[in-house]
């Protein structure tokens, strides 16, 4: 991998920080810290590769996470780096894109869609493990019983994006 454009984003769910590289988006963190955790996901996903900072306006995924932000509508739609995924989290990330903003499937479920019916506990794996949340929208997976678990920006960033997703703005 030769360059990395990292940029950093307000929202109303805090700063998003995140790396495009030559074949797409990297690394996109919803976690709260200083870009540290973006740091961790660079070495794992990029290693030895060079880092320039750009600006958020000039970059392709703020101006789309921006428009996110003011309509959950608004398409998420850029190539996307997944090398070095194995073939199992990629089929459960690809998975995603076909779950549309407002409507939530069970880990089960996604489970069922990869073809791995006895792995949903896996798939959570996956999905905790999800190094391009919002893009690929781990957040509208949830627990068979219908409850919020496991989402790697924490719960209430989890329950803020379904209720922005479903028509209300948890930020007012």
């Amino acid at each position: 991998m030769s360059e990395l454009e990292l940029f950093s984003l307000k929202t109303p769910l805090g700063t998003v920080r995140g790396a495009m590289g030559p074949r797409g988006l990297v690394a996109l963190t919803l976690r709260q810290d200083q870009g540290e955790y973006l740091e961790k996901l660079l070495t794992k996903r990029a290693p030895g590769a060079k880092r320039k900072r750009v600006a958020a306006k000039s970059c392709e995924a703020a101006r789309q996470l921006t428009a996110y932000f003011k309509s959950p509508q608004a398409p998420l739609d850029l190539p996307l780096d997944l090398e070095g995924l194995t073939p199992f989290t990629q089929a459960v990330l690809l998975s995603l894109k076909d779950i549309p903003p407002g409507q939530t499937l069970t880990y089960g479920q996604v489970a069922e869609i990869v073809g791995r019916p006895r792995a949903p506990r896996a798939v959570g794996q996956a999905l905790h493990n999800n190094p391009l949340p919002l893009f690929l929208a781990c957040h509208r997976v949830i627990g068979a019983d219908g409850g919020l678990t496991g989402f790697g920006s924490g719960l209430p960033a989890k329950k803020a994006l379904l209720a922005w997703e479903a028509g209300e703005n948890p930020w007012n």
